[in-house]
């Protein structure tokens, strides 16, 4: 069922990065699980994106979204698109949430924006202080600059068991630097200490298959492994 919204407000996160804030009316309240998705209708044009905001039965949805060369989604919306434009939207869409009871150690990995459902996750725990083991938030980039809720991360990671690793690979920086495979891997070798892990992989189609293929090689049941797949 498609649902009337329309786009009250957007933020440049970065420069081809923007996050785009869509409302539905007072009345339509929009409830979803932290981890879904929505689609969204524009003329012609239907897209998929994951949401990134906390779910709080409001009448607000925040997306991130990238600006693609050849994407004609993104190409409107950070070139056509005006506040106030309505279009459809359909969802919430998708099973990459979080298991009822958190009794296991859990691993977010993402690159660019496949932040979006892990940022909607995290905060959903922190509001409702859900009891949770460690949870490792390994975020791939290339340069700090393209970091997306760097400082809202950072606060996020203060809750108890959070590990938040942003991790660059072609900027040396303080923090970590290489691919989120080599993070994810030091940990699975170094810590003994890891109860029954499970695995949500969100991001670019060729990062979730190297990473598919190398917790095979760790031993990873695909029973203990999450997709949301971009592109």
């Amino acid at each position: 069922m498609w649902i009337d919204v329309y786009l009250d407000s957007i933020k440049k996160e970065k420069k081809s990065t923007w996050r785009f804030f869509i409302k539905t009316s007072n009345i339509n309240k929009f409830s979803f699980k932290a981890g879904q998705f929505i689609q969204i209708k524009i003329d012609n044009l239907i897209r998929s994106y994951s949401i990134a905001s906390l779910p709080n039965n409001e009448n607000i949805i925040e997306l991130i979204i990238v600006n693609l060369n050849e994407g004609k989604m993104s190409n409107y919306l950070f070139n056509k698109i005006k506040i106030g434009k309505k279009f459809q939207i359909k969802g919430p869409l998708g099973k990459f949430i979080l298991p009822e009871k958190i009794d296991r150690d859990i691993f977010f990995i993402s690159t660019g924006t496949g932040i979006a459902p892990f940022r909607s996750m995290l905060k959903y725990i922190k509001k409702n202080n859900i009891k949770h083991r460690k949870i490792f938030v390994i975020f791939g980039a290339r340069l700090k600059e393209d970091i997306l809720y760097y400082d809202e991360m950072i606060k996020l990671s203060s809750m108890k068991n959070i590990f938040y690793i942003p991790t660059l690979s072609r900027e040396k920086w303080s923090g970590n630097t290489g691919y989120v495979h080599s993070v994810y891997g030091k940990i699975l070798n170094e810590r003994k200490d890891l109860t029954n892990p499970l695995f949500y992989l969100c991001g670019w189609r060729d990062m979730i298959k190297e990473a598919r293929n190398k917790l095979k090689n760790f031993g990873v049941d695909s029973k203990s492994i999450k997709l949301e797949i971009y592109g």
